[in-house]
């Protein structure tokens, strides 16, 4: 019986341990198309999100070149800007001029459309906020408030470049608490003289909702950088700023409170010196503070206008190997009933 049930138990133990390494390597393989697929995921959102802003801009600019869309007639523009809206999924539409006069047209959450002028023909220098009626037209004034366009990053970065750009991700100075990023065009009369700037706004909180919506697995996170390493958006819970007084401030992924976050941007750091040098996708696996495994996706994300992103995804190994752990005991315990039987089967076979 001795040969027997030695040849046996070395059949169960290599079926054990290929069972469990082959299972790793099909875990491994998992984490990395997971990924790659989510990756991807975000890259195609961004690309059909923030292009919108710019085909937006492109037809103001055309109208207002033909000369359909008036920009001294803020009625009109104000109106433009609101139908503008309902055909396209975007926050705000707006223009200033350099004498601090503003147009603007905006979503709120609930998705009520409002016109907020700025003008000198309401004498007072502040903004005035209209609810508007199905048809765009203006209602009641809900609020007057101070607001100086002229000093916001979507109106000042476009008048220094002289040409379309993305802004500076920046506060609204009227919604201190609301962080955005704008596409914003510099506007300019046949003497190249600037008539002012149109732009269009996305915030941030858009982008983190469109985050939180994939799903990955229990523990994961999916979050977009900037090189300087400020957050722009993340799947966490926990916000992507912080707020100080009224005040919207934006967070270094190291600090942030998120500890998968800040662990794996500290692995990147760690790993490549600088989020510039950064230039290609790459799949990495670091070992976090507490000793637990993660798998990490990395990304560069670029645009025509500047824009030039790190989509990051953090997978947790522990979130595909408890259902590995399972099969592997499974596993273990059905070869080791094999092993009893045959065993048994073996003593009685030679009785017999």
């Amino acid at each position: 019986m001795v040969p027997f049930v030695v040849q046996i138990c070395a059949a169960v133990g290599v079926v054990s341990l290929f069972s469990l390494w082959n299972g790793q390597k099909a875990i491994n393989e998992l984490a990395e198309k997971v990924r790659n697929h989510v990756s991807s995921e975000v890259a195609i959102y961004l690309e059909a999100k923030l292009t919108l802003p710019h085909r937006i801009n492109q037809l103001n600019l055309n109208a207002i070149e033909s000369g359909s869309l008036n920009l001294q007639n803020f009625d009109q523009t104000g109106q433009t800007f609101w139908k503008q809206l309902q055909l396209f999924e975007v926050s705000y539409v707006n223009f200033a001029n350099p004498e601090g006069e503003f147009i603007g047209a905006e979503r709120l959450d609930d998705g009520t459309l409002l016109i907020n002028e700025r003008s000198r023909r309401l004498s007072d220098q502040k903004l005035h906020v209209y609810q508007t009626n199905n048809r765009g037209d203006r209602m009641q004034r809900l609020a007057t408030k101070p607001y100086n366009p002229l000093v916001e990053a979507w109106y000042t970065d476009a008048v220094k470049a002289r040409k379309p750009l993305w802004s500076a991700i920046y506060q609204w100075n009227d919604k201190p608490e609301i962080l955005s990023i704008s596409a914003s065009y510099p506007v300019y009369n046949q003497s190249r003289q600037l008539i002012g700037v149109i732009g269009v706004d996305l915030i941030l909180s858009e982008i983190d909702q469109f985050l939180r919506k994939i799903k990955i697995s229990p523990s994961a996170k999916t979050f977009i950088l900037e090189r300087n390493g400020l957050l722009v958006a993340s799947s966490s819970a926990k916000p992507a700023f912080k707020v100080e007084s009224g005040q919207a401030k934006r967070l270094s992924a190291i600090d942030s409170p998120d500890s998968m976050i800040q662990t794996a941007t500290q692995h990147l750091m760690q790993r490549f010196g600088h989020l510039h040098q950064i230039q290609r996708s790459q799949t990495l696996d670091f070992v976090d503070h507490l000793g637990n495994r993660e798998f990490l996706y990395v990304m560069p994300w670029r645009d025509e206008l500047g824009l030039d992103w790190l989509i990051v995804v953090v997978v947790p190994e522990a979130d595909f190997m408890g259902r590995l752990y399972e099969n592997t005991r499974i596993t273990i315990l059905l070869c080791f009933l094999a092993l009893a039987v045959a065993i048994l089967v073996g003593l009685m076979t030679s009785r017999w």
